[in-house]
């Protein structure tokens, strides 16, 4: 029941958050041109900085278990890899397909990883969560570059060169990669610019959540419920399953497998709302995606790792 409990005092601040912004687009405290532009913010400013606070706090010299990197990063592209072959079989639109993909396979690993972690295993036992982050949230950023550009119809098919150079120019890229090398070299900041960029990083994700409350449309969920219980049933189990029952029989156990766990378990990232609305995909089905699978990880997190716990896995 701590975990219950833990998870949902996790995951209500976000859902009474998007309730606000809901509630302020009907109040007409905020209209569309604030919407459009907060989300240029969002994209170009907020969730870059955010991603390079949070990675250049991290300690990433860290030991390295490559046997968990190489699961990790082979699950996330095996399922990426399968997305693409199935899901433009079924969906029609391709912004709905980079939307889909992106809700899919991006778990909400930054913002949720780190303080799961430390609720199953205390500081000790948070270190493969701390190993995984800067990889993780690198390469899902490159990812939905990729899957959101590829997917773009408001351009004609790039070539994958300028593909490529449109994914190192991304901002999330950018703050990625610059909080890994600042990490990694050890630089620290100045304290004002440090305390600067965790202030204004730490924006992101609430002004995300108000911007997604605030262009939610009940009406529209009824014409993507069959995306949305696609997306639901793959993110939240049978990806969590498949991944999870490979972890097990490759040995992983205790700390390296809740690490797993979290990863796959996780909600869909806040953040992939912001690239499909500045991205040209559909971003009312990713932003749709998001909610559910947030509400719901309240319950999928807590059975699974009850089961993971009776098992004496984690």
């Amino acid at each position: 029941m701590d975990v219950f409990w833990f998870s949902f005092n996790a995951v209500m601040p976000l859902i009474l958050i998007v309730a606000l912004g809901y509630l302020l687009t009907h109040l007409k405290v905020i209209n569309s041109p604030f919407i459009d532009q907060a989300n240029k913010f969002c994209f170009n400013v907020a969730f870059p900085i955010s991603l390079f606070s949070s990675i250049v706090s991290l300690d990433l010299e860290v030991e390295i278990s490559w046997k968990l990197y190489a699961l990790v990063i082979a699950a996330i592209l095996l399922i990426v890899l399968m997305l693409m072959l199935i899901v433009p079989k079924f969906v029609k639109g391709n912004p709905q397909r980079g939307a889909l993909i992106q809700g899919i396979y991006r778990g909400n690993f930054l913002l949720m990883g780190y303080p799961l972690a430390r609720n199953f295993f205390g500081e000790a036992g948070i270190v493969p969560v701390v190993m995984l982050l800067p990889v993780v949230v690198g390469l899902y950023n490159f990812i939905a570059v990729f899957i959101l550009e590829y997917y773009d119809d408001s351009h004609p098919r790039s070539h994958v060169g300028v593909i490529a150079l449109k994914i190192i120019k991304n901002p999330l890229i950018i703050g990625a990669l610059a909080g890994t090398v600042f990490s990694l070299l050890r630089l620290e900041l100045p304290l004002f610019i440090s305390r600067a960029t965790k202030d204004l990083g730490g924006i992101a994700s609430p002004l995300a959540l108000v911007l997604l409350g605030a262009q939610f449309n009940w009406h529209r969920v009824a014409g993507n419920v069959r995306l949305l219980v696609s997306a639901v049933v793959v993110r939240m189990l049978v990806i969590p399953v498949l991944v999870i029952s490979a972890a097990i029989l490759l040995g992983f156990r205790g700390p390296e497998l809740g690490g797993v766990f979290v990863l796959f378990c996780a909600p869909t990232a806040i953040s992939s709302y912001v690239m499909a609305k500045s991205m040209h995909s559909d971003a009312e089905l990713a932003g749709q995606i998001i909610l559910i699978t947030t509400v719901l990880s309240v319950v999928t997190l807590f059975v699974g790792s009850y089961i993971l716990r009776s098992l004496q896995m984690i």
